[in-house]
Parts: C-alpha cells; structure tokens; sequence
C-alpha cells in the first residue's frame, strides 16, 4: 500500500488542528485607541498548541482604531450603544462563538499581558481544570506594587472602609497559589464552556461588581476558581471610581447596593479588615 507524501501532511495537519486550542482575548474600547495599539497588537497568534485571537468592541466607532485592528489581525466589531463592562464582554463572547472557542480571556484595554509566559499560563490553566483563572496584578512596570486580584466576598462595610481608609480590604496574599472567592475583572481566564453556562456577566451591573456577582455564581454552580501568582500582569489603571461625586463613583456605588442586593452580606467588616 502506498501512502503519498500529501495523505501525510493532510493527516498531520488535522492532527495539528484537532490539539489546537482556540483563545479569545476580549477587549472593550471607549476611547482606548493607544493602550489597544500598544498592549494588544502584538498578540495575535500561535504560541505552542494555543491560537490567540483578539476581539476589540468598540463603543466610540473610531475609523482609525477600526483600520489598525485589521492591518494587526485583529477583530474589531463597532458598538455604538455602550452597554457596560461586562455587556459589552458578553457580546464579545457571542461573536467568539462563531468559531470553536475553549478559552475566554477578559481583559482591561490599559493591562499589558506578557507574550513570553502565555503558553506556560495556558498550560498552567489547562492542567488546573479551572472555570475561571487569575494571575498577580502589578500596578506598575516596575513590579513594586502589586493589585489586590485575589480575594474574599466583600462584606458590608468593606467597601466603605477601603475607599475612605484607602485600605486593600478582603485580599488574599498576593504571593500565594490558592482558590480565591473571586478574580479582578481587569484579566480573568474563562473556560469557555463554564462563562456560556454562567450565561456571562450579569448585564444590571454597568460596571463594578460584575466579576465578583460571576465568581459568586460560579462557586454557587459548583466550579473552580484558581489564582496562580506564577504568572503575571501590568494594569496601571487610573483609579476612577475613588473620585467622590464622579460617573465612576456613581457606578460603583450602584453595582454594589445590587451586588448586595442580589447576594446579602453575612457579617459586616471581613477577616482582611482585622490585619489577617
């Protein structure tokens, strides 16, 4: 029997095919044109077994964003209609849906995302079977300063506390591997499967709050939350809902009374409050 060169390749690249692991990278833009071009333009592409894709929802229609995506080989889907954060992620998915996605990434426009630990982190994820997964969160690029991204369900008075204390309240160690209560939405890792059961974010949180009403559900479904410090961030972000009286002020107050709301708070202050 003779097999020819080209049955060869075709079963090689189908076997290659059928290993392959689809990521998708989403990313809502308002404004966000130079963080995009400069944090999410050189993604694009196969790193081992895993594709990388990037879909950029844009709710300013910018011509110029629109031209740049396509020229880097990115999605780009224009929105007028500015849904929210976690509304405008959740179209994202259903366009993703479109080819076979296994992992849903969500991530901030102004969070860099380092190139040269993607497959180990995928591999990581993979390995841990988790439904939602989570990295240590730099502030800056000198990696002096750390965000709080792993922590416990706020309780009632956490939130107030930390804005007017500036205190990081409800965090576990930073340094720690362990299965936090919930991930920080500025980068969270989504098996595919698990955000479609979930039904996605909760659309009633405009923003705040919608990743630890995910998380919260998740748990209640019965599935894995992973924080893997091995692996890293930069989100230098602007802080906006600290600012009294602000828009983001008003959001973050309003998406907490209806994360409370949803799911009633069962102490007061949380153990992190006490220096634990």
């Amino acid at each position: 029997m003779v097999i020819s060169l080209t049955n060869i390749m075709d079963s090689l690249v189908s076997s290659a095919l059928k290993n392959t692991k689809n990521v998708y990278i989403s990313v809502v833009s308002h404004n966000n044109e130079d963080d995009i071009e400069k944090n999410f333009f050189c993604l694009p592409g196969s790193y081992g077994k895993y594709l990388v894709k990037v879909l950029i929802i844009d709710n300013t229609n910018s011509i110029a964003l629109k031209e740049k995506c396509k020229e880097y080989g990115l999605s780009y889907y224009a929105d007028n209609i500015n849904r929210g954060y976690g509304a405008n992620n959740n179209k994202n998915f259903e366009l993703s849906q479109a080819e076979d996605c296994d992992v849903f990434i969500v991530c901030n426009p102004d969070v860099t995302i380092q190139p040269n630990q993607l497959e180990e982190l995928f591999d990581s994820y993979f390995n841990e079977e988790a439904d939602i997964f989570g990295v240590k969160v730099y502030e800056s690029k000198d990696l002096l300063t750390f965000s709080s991204h792993n922590r416990n369900f706020p309780c009632l008075l956490d939130p107030i506390v930390s804005f007017v204390f500036k205190k990081k309240l409800f965090v576990e160690d930073a340094d720690e591997y362990g299965h936090p209560d919930w991930i920080g939405g500025s980068f969270m890792v989504f098996k595919a499967s698990s955000f479609k059961y979930l039904q996605g974010f909760d659309g009633k949180y405009f923003m705040y709050y919608e990743d630890t009403d995910i998380c919260h559900r998740a748990i209640k479904a019965g599935m894995k939350i992973v924080y893997n410090p091995d692996f890293f961030i930069v989100h230098e972000a602007k802080r906006a809902g600290r600012k009294l009286f602000s828009k983001s002020f008003y959001w973050n107050l309003t998406s907490m009374l209806k994360y409370f709301l949803t799911f009633p708070p069962k102490c007061l202050l949380g153990k992190n409050y006490a220096g634990k």
